[in-house]
């Protein structure tokens, strides 16, 4: 069974690079926005501090949402831009209210929406330490569309991937919260939320656009051997559907060695 397990991690990892570049603008574009944020180098009092404030929000989500998420968030800084967690999980009352306010922040009625049961997040860009949501300021646009290739990066759905109402915040654990709902609806007990020893680390998953692709390795490198690998396990070019309008998505593809 060890043997196995070791096996497994050693085949994700060595497959990783097939599918960690995109040919999406926003993985190939400059390694740090050009509005930046301020101090995007944090000390480490100052992340333990922040994310001591966070505390509240991340309440009742599922663990490995947490996990994904804040390794985005770093990576986000990394490339200049300021992400913060807004809301987690949301009792059925508000989420009623929600609903009959009419603003559109929801289309769901109590204990249907993911939020209900810990599965989502709504993130929101902050610049000048305040948080927007205008799509109209480019950086603002730029920083939600690289959000969302992020979180699809490390397994996560974006609300902004949507082909009806878009929603640039939002994220969801999409499959296992359709459980949840079920569950719900039959009268039975919400499965547990227990972090997935067997998922792939996601800074892992995020290597690629803290160092975009087109990067130059030196020999001998990590980057260099990943590039190695990926020749290895899939050097023929991937291919993937047209996105969708406001999808980042736009495929996948390897290193080849020509």
């Amino acid at each position: 069974m060890k043997t196995k397990i070791i096996l497994f991690y050693l085949a994700l990892i060595f497959a990783i690079p097939c599918v960690a570049h995109t040919t999406s603008a926003y993985n190939e574009g400059p390694m740090i926005s050009e509005n930046p944020i301020k101090n995007a180098n944090e000390t480490q009092w100052w992340n333990f501090f922040k994310k001591k404030k966070h505390e509240r929000i991340w309440k009742g989500v599922h663990p490995d949402m947490r996990t994904k998420l804040e390794a985005v968030y770093s990576a986000m800084a990394q490339r200049g831009f300021d992400i913060r967690p807004m809301e987690g999980l949301r009792s059925e009352a508000r989420q009623a209210s929600l609903l009959a306010s009419g603003s559109g922040v929801t289309t769901v009625g109590a204990g249907m929406s993911c939020h209900n049961h810990g599965y989502a997040i709504d993130s929101v860009m902050y610049v000048d330490g305040k948080p927007t949501w205008d799509m109209d300021n480019q950086h603002v646009r730029d920083g939600y569309l690289l959000f969302g290739e992020m979180v699809q990066a490390v397994g996560l759905e974006w609300g902004g991937a949507w082909t009806t109402i878009k929603d640039y915040p939002h994220v969801e654990m999409q499959s296992e919260c359709r459980v949840a709902i079920r569950a719900k609806r039959s009268g039975q007990k919400p499965p547990v939320m227990v972090a997935d020893p067997m998922q792939l680390p996601p800074d892992i998953l995020l290597a690629s656009f803290v160092q975009p692709s087109g990067t130059i390795c030196t020999f001998d490198s990590p980057c260099e051997q990943e590039i190695f690998f990926a020749a290895m396990m899939c050097p023929t070019p991937l291919h993937t559907p047209e996105p969708l309008p406001w999808s980042v998505m736009s495929g996948y593809y390897a290193y080849s060695w020509t």
